[in-house]
């Protein structure tokens, strides 16, 4: 039995990450402090273009204290994450009610958690894009903000779901009908691996079938993951108990196309020996979407 050492250091940097962003949830902020580290440093947007800087235990919790009377998080949808030992990078659409105008806006950022400490995160970094003011962008054609890529987020989702739940009629739907299956067949124990070469969504819908009987996957963690508008790209660590015993992981990098039509064009990638699992492997990490407890992200308008 083998231990991939490499994925514990990713897998315990997202969770620090993961868990100071679950802490301004429904929270009005208070614990959020807990998820902090000693000498911590934050960058953080003002508003398109504009940041403060801030550093020391002290300054960072009188920030949260007095967000409060500011503005309300109300959702997140993270388009990428790069993960690392000591940082998280991710590329997110949030959703805030502000106070005064008394609305909900929508943002696009980039923050960078710094996860070096034992108890929590020692720095924040984070930037918001500038765009033309709505109307105008609209005006204009435009919509400020990657819808296509949001859609797509949405859509590997669901896709991981059908793959973890073994349900082919919901992954057929996803896929284009002459899709290319091109992944690791963990099926197939050659040496050196096997890679297939499947095409049709009723070949690939098949052979996901085979594969979640065999191995039973409890769940998926996204160690990385970056959504475009044309394709998404995801390294996945798969939680599985083959043929219902002890538990292992795979660990994979897929390219995912998409048509204009928002359908999967194929799954194109590889993947590591299975292995025993990771410690934090147990836990389902790489969250997609945050919104208040008990809201729906669909229920969540997009301003």
């Amino acid at each position: 039995m083998t231990v991939d050492s490499t994925v514990e250091p990713l897998l315990a940097s997202i969770a620090k990450a993961e868990r100071h962003m679950r802490s301004e949830y429904g929270t009005n902020m208070v614990g959020v402090m807990d998820t902090v580290g000693a000498c911590p440093h934050f960058v953080m947007p003002l508003g398109p273009g504009n940041v403060t800087v801030l550093s020391g235990w002290d300054n960072i919790d009188a920030m949260y204290k007095a967000s409060v009377n500011n503005a309300v998080p109300k959702a997140s949808r993270v388009l990428s994450q790069l993960a690392t030992d000591w940082y998280v990078f991710i590329e997110n659409v949030p959703t805030r009610y502000w106070v005064e105008p008394a609305r909900p806006m929508t943002a696009h950022t980039v923050t960078m958690f710094v996860t070096d400490d034992a108890n929590g995160i020692t720095g924040e970094y984070a930037w918001q894009r500038s765009y033309p003011p709505v109307d105008a962008a609209r005006a204009n054609g435009a919509v400020p903000l990657p819808e296509r890529a949001l859609a797509n987020l949405e859509k590997h989702e669901m896709l991981l779901e059908a793959i973890c739940k073994g349900d082919s009629e919901a992954l057929a739907a996803l896929l284009a009908p002459e899709c290319i299956w091109a992944q690791r067949d963990y099926l197939n124990e050659t040496e050196g691996g096997n890679v297939l070469n499947l095409r049709g969504r009723t070949a690939a819908a098949s052979y996901v079938g085979r594969w979640h009987a065999a191995l039973r996957p409890q769940h998926v963690s996204i160690v990385n993951r970056r959504v475009t508008d044309w394709y998404v790209f995801s390294e996945e660590l798969w939680l599985l108990l083959p043929d219902g015993g002890d538990p292992r992981q795979c660990r994979t990098a897929t390219i995912y196309p998409l048509t204009q039509d928002g359908l999967f064009e194929g799954a194109l990638g590889f993947g590591r020996d299975m292995e025993d699992p990771a410690p934090s492997a147990h836990k389902k990490l790489g969250q997609a979407f945050w919104t208040e407890p008990g809201v729906a992200i669909d229920a969540v308008e997009r301003h």
